[in-house]
């Protein structure tokens, strides 16, 4: 309905497949949505949990296919093609002053327990 009308929605992810969510929410929004694809702002605390240089993640996909490790293959897929395909701006949560007066489509924030009032202020604002 956010989308029909206009404004801004807030949805909920909690989960340790949180992430694998994102890339079929950014589709829907694209698919709903008349404007050009959404960017993406992606704020966490520390670590991502996954490189977001694309040499690295194929040089890591590679090696853990040859040791027989791979993981499931629509999901990693899926994944890799959304941190590929899409223009996503990483940011850790220290540095949210920066991303304030920008305007991004979607808003993915990791490690919510790491959220101020503050950090959660500055980020939906955009």
């Amino acid at each position: 309905r956010g989308v029909a009308t206009g404004q801004r929605s807030m949805l909920v992810l909690v989960g340790d497949y949180g992430k694998d969510q994102v890339p079929n929410l950014h589709q829907l929004l694209t698919k709903t949505s008349v404007r050009a694809q959404p960017n993406v702002l992606w704020c966490y605390k520390k670590e991502l949990g996954f490189s977001s240089n694309r040499k690295k993640r194929m040089k890591k996909i590679k090696r853990n296919k040859s040791r027989g490790l791979s993981a499931d293959e629509s999901t990693a897929d899926n994944f890799e093609l959304f941190i590929s395909g899409t223009d996503i701006n990483w940011c850790y949560y220290r540095d949210t002053h920066r991303v304030l007066g920008t305007t991004n489509g979607i808003l993915v924030l990791q490690d919510f327990e790491a959220l101020t009032p503050n950090i959660l202020a500055r980020t939906i604002e955009t």
